[in-house]
């Protein structure tokens, strides 16, 4: 159930084209990155890289991944991942379904489907722990 009457998936947090982060996030919710991103993510729901996104060196934890930009680390997702046609995924990605478009880069390790494992969820927003 949304918090404050939003509806579930609702984007409240985004990175804008220009703008730099690094540190460790926890996002109640979806996120929008167009901008760049350095280290640990969290989201309870969506996380959105637009084209012009990276994320570097990055550790990432989401319901639902939707991938234009570039990714440089490991993705899990309880749900869905898809890489857009202009992506880029250089690391490890675990989710239960995957759509691949024409023209993505996919670079490292996969395990999808019903029988790939997500490990156990941690904290309230249903995010699950990254290690490495």
């Amino acid at each position: 159930m949304a918090r404050n009457n939003e509806p579930e998936g609702a984007m409240n947090t985004i990175i804008g084209k220009g703008t730099r982060v690094e540190g460790s996030m926890d996002v109640t919710q979806s996120i929008r990155i167009d901008g760049s991103f350095k280290g640990t993510l969290r989201a309870s729901d969506t996380l959105i890289v637009g084209a012009t996104g990276e994320l570097l060196e990055a550790s990432i934890n989401v319901k639902n991944a939707i991938i234009g930009g570039m990714v440089k680390g490991n993705v899990i997702a309880t749900s869905k991942v898809t890489l857009e046609s202009s992506s880029r995924l250089d690391g490890d990605l675990t989710a239960k379904l995957l759509v691949i478009e024409e023209g993505a880069l996919f670079t490292g390790n996969c395990r999808s489907g019903e029988q790939a494992h997500v490990p156990a969820s941690h904290g309230e927003t249903g995010s699950k722990k990254i290690d490495g």
